[in-house]
């Protein structure tokens, strides 16, 4: 069902897709500025998440997420979703970036990704139920042009290629990494993540 072009929609299913992407993007927008608090509304009490330094609850990510020392705000390019009565799926294409110094040189840590989210509707009201990750692309680079910075490629050496410059500053940072996530260098995880996500919004 997911990942097929959309059919016609009703009034009624055109609104609830809406209001599942106006949740996602409130729950990014907490995310990036900070609101703990209504960040939490977003999850279910049951909710899962699976990212690259975190796996457990929605609510205790909320809580990781604002013990965090840089902050690692949010662009969104575009949300597709896909709705099944009460359950939706939608996919938020971003990139993550993050400011940070490391040798005293100022640096952006930018992470292309598409976020996959399962919604479903509670009382009334869309929260999310899972979510999920796959990684595209990263990159560091200086903030000022002149800034002299030299990342030996030993210290990616291993690293997924997908996420291999957030696994390193992510580890700079204390951080664990889980280095078996879906990532577009690795297909077989990123089929089994959809056909998942896919079962799980049709049953």
């Amino acid at each position: 069902m997911i990942l097929t072009r959309p059919g016609v929609s009703t009034p009624q299913e055109l609104l609830e897709k809406a209001a599942v992407k106006e949740l996602l993007e409130f729950e990014r927008f907490c995310r990036d500025n900070g609101l703990w608090a209504e960040m939490k509304k977003c999850f279910a009490e049951d909710s899962t998440v699976n990212i690259s330094w975190y796996q457990g609850t929605g609510y205790g990510f909320v809580d990781a997420s604002s013990k965090m020392k840089n902050r690692a705000p949010h662009k969104i390019y575009n949300t597709e979703v896909w709705l099944n009565g009460d359950k939706a799926v939608a996919v938020m294409m971003v990139t993550i970036g993050t400011r940070m110094k490391i040798d005293g040189v100022p640096l952006e840590m930018s992470s292309d990704a598409k976020l996959i989210y399962r919604t479903k509707k509670i009382d009334g009201l869309w929260v999310i139920a899972a979510f999920d990750i796959i990684y595209e692309q990263d990159a560091i680079t200086p903030v000022f042009p002149s800034g002299n910075f030299d990342l030996p490629s030993s210290e990616l050496s291993g690293l997924r290629q997908s996420y291999a410059c957030l696994t390193y500053t992510m580890k700079r940072n204390g951080l664990s990494v889980n280095n078996e996530l879906a990532g577009i260098d690795r297909p077989d995880l990123v089929e089994k993540l959809y056909n998942e996500v896919d079962k799980w919004l049709c049953h």
